[in-house]
């Protein structure tokens, strides 16, 4: 009886463990809030190796002086610690603006430390492109300075004097993990681009930060979404955002080669049609990637899913929530081959109450299904992600006693919170 009980027992086990047979389980739901008492403005977010989270947020202390919050969680979204960076103590005229993160890895997959990237303003300096190194823990690494001094970093701006925002950023798998940066190239009122010439692309050292060659592209003036990827070859790069020029405003997608420092490809979607797109997330898709953005005229979600060589893979998708207007903010891949959208809709005529608003699309870019998150106050949805357990991940701000405060939902597969 013991023998048939052991060989019931494997029978079990190797049926259980079948590819048909292994689920995720059920992912734990909550909603988090984290602020220090100023004004926090969510940034980005990563899913640490231990299964946590790190949060990025900008932090307005003082009228004038700012800087970089980072917070990271446990699994349950519960703090295990923060940190604070300002650039001078001593200037209340100072401020870090952190725009996007990459985590640094070994070659388990276990994270070593992270590189941000974003903007520094100065009131006599202007704004430049900043690029920071820290470590697990949330310290500063050791670097070396350039331009202007804020410790253990690097700022950049443009020989034409240009201010450069920075934008994207994305680290090589090669032994040196050279990093690659994209920014935007402004004008001293510090938003508008410079057109003939608005966007700026480097590449710094990963062993001492030195700039080892910059470039800068043209051709209307764009707007660019706060990512950067590498192909796996580790010779080309792939940004984009929104392009305006006389055909109107467009998402646009830009494949450079950074060893040779070529464009491969700089194109537009949708053509022919000047009823105004733009791009402002994007993500990996396949073999290619998906691009969120707003259809202007009509107030609601875009999105083009497109091939590593930009080919458009079928029209671009429009997609409308339930209040009076909806706007694209974030966009992920999803573990069945689909693609998570994450917006902001508005539900009053004076926009003064907003909600986030999820929206779940199968592989052929059908709708599944719709959800909207919020209160009475302004909430704006900034990054979404699926979790290692499957559940989805949604990063925004919202507004609590007057004080803008980051939030953090983790939802289940149908974007509910239990």
């Amino acid at each position: 009886m013991k023998g048939l009980f052991t060989v019931i027992a494997l029978l079990f086990f190797f049926t259980a463990c079948k590819e048909s047979g292994v689920q995720l389980s059920k992912p734990s739901t909550f909603v988090k809030y984290y602020s220090d008492g100023n004004q926090d403005q969510a940034v980005d977010i990563l899913e640490t190796s231990d299964h946590g989270y790190l949060i990025l947020s900008h932090s307005d202390s003082t009228a004038g002086s700012g800087g970089i919050n980072i917070t990271k969680t446990d699994l349950g979204g519960n703090v295990t610690w923060r940190k604070f960076i300002r650039r001078s103590k001593s200037s209340s005229s100072n401020d870090l603006r952190p725009s996007n993160f990459v985590s640094i890895k070994d070659n388990s997959g276990n994270d070593q430390g992270y590189v941000i990237v974003g903007t520094a303003l100065n009131i006599k300096f202007g704004a430049s492109l900043f690029v920071m190194r820290i470590n697990t823990d949330g310290s500063i690494k050791d670097s070396i300075s350039h331009y202007t001094k804020f410790g253990n970093a690097t700022s950049y701006r443009t020989g034409s004097g240009n201010y450069v925002l920075g934008k994207g950023v994305a680290q090589s798998s090669s032994s040196n993990n050279d990093i690659f940066v994209v920014g935007q190239m402004v004008g001293h009122d510090l938003v508008t681009p410079v057109s003939g010439g608005d966007m700026y692309f480097t590449q710094i050292s990963g062993t001492t930060l030195d700039t080892l060659w910059t470039r800068t592209y043209g051709g209307g003036t764009s707007n660019l979404a706060s990512r950067l990827y590498l192909d796996y070859s580790q010779t080309n790069a792939y940004w984009g955002g929104s392009r305006t020029d006389a055909q109107g405003t467009h998402m646009r997608f830009i494949k450079s080669g950074f060893n040779a420092q070529n464009t491969v490809f700089d194109l537009s979607y949708p053509v022919g049609d000047n009823s105004g797109y733009t791009g402002n997330d994007f993500c990996t898709y396949g073999y290619g990637y998906a691009f969120i953005g707003n259809h202007i005229s009509a107030q609601e979600i875009s999105v083009a899913r497109v091939g590593s060589e930009g080919d458009l893979i079928g029209s671009l998708a429009n997609f409308t929530g339930s209040g009076l207007s909806l706007a694209g903010n974030s966009i992920c891949s999803t573990l069945d081959g689909g693609l998570l959208l994450l917006g902001t809709s508005t539900v009053d005529a004076q926009g003064t109450n907003t909600d986030y608003y999820l929206i779940k699309v199968d592989g052929t870019g059908t709708k599944q299904w719709e959800i909207s998150h919020g209160g009475k106050y302004p909430d704006a949805g900034v990054r979404v992600l699926q979790s290692s357990d499957g559940g989805y991940v949604v990063l925004g701000t919202t507004t609590l006693a007057n004080v803008k405060t980051v939030v953090l939902m983790k939802t289940d597969l149908q974007g509910n919170i239990q």
